[in-house]
């Protein structure tokens, strides 16, 4: 698609409009939501992680204080709801979630459930976090000025090293709230 004059100016009069009426988040204001989020889930807090509270810490939807419940829910002083929603569908398209109900671990397909055991969780969560880690790796090395092909050659290697989060909503936004510079919400 051509940007045109017209779709310029219109795209132009929408920012002036949601700016004047305070719907913009400032770049300060960005700039503290990402920290606030690299600081509860950046790379180096999932790794000093293993086990039950990495499992917890990732997968655990009933805390608010859990990555999937930032990603999919959040929105308050702490961050703001600007990033893109991932709401809606089953929880399963983290993987795994944990039933509020009985506490158990589920996995499978929204159709074909199965529970888990809490190990297995946190396998699944290990590799999760392991994976993000890799995408966040491949994602320092793109250059700042990408090109189209940079990012096709990122998306294949994220898919071939990080199949479970790299075509997901979730990895997806991850990856923007840790480098938003290199990837749109």
């Amino acid at each position: 698609m051509i940007l045109t004059e017209e779709i310029a100016r219109e795209l132009k009069r929408t920012y002036q409009r949601l700016d004047s009426q305070g719907d913009l988040p400032s770049r300060s204001q960005l700039a503290q939501y990402y920290e606030t989020f690299r600081s509860r889930f950046g790379p180096e807090k999932l790794q000093s992680l293993d086990g039950l509270a990495l499992l917890e810490t990732m997968h655990d939807h009933s805390n608010r204080d859990s990555l999937v419940y930032w990603l999919e829910f959040k929105d308050d002083e702490e961050l703001r709801a600007f990033f893109g929603s991932i709401a809606g569908g089953s929880a399963l398209k983290f993987g795994i979630y944990k039933r509020r109900d009985t506490g158990a671990w589920m996995t499978g397909h929204p159709t074909n459930q199965r529970e888990i055991s809490s190990d297995e969780a946190a396998e699944i969560a290990r590799k999760h976090r392991d994976q993000l880690l890799l995408g966040l790796d491949l994602l320092g090395k793109v250059p700042g000025n990408g090109r189209d092909l940079d990012y096709e050659i990122l998306q294949k290697s994220m898919d071939k090293l990080a199949p479970d989060v790299s075509d997901m909503a979730w990895g997806h936004k991850y990856f923007h709230m840790l480098c938003p510079e290199k990837l749109d919400d």
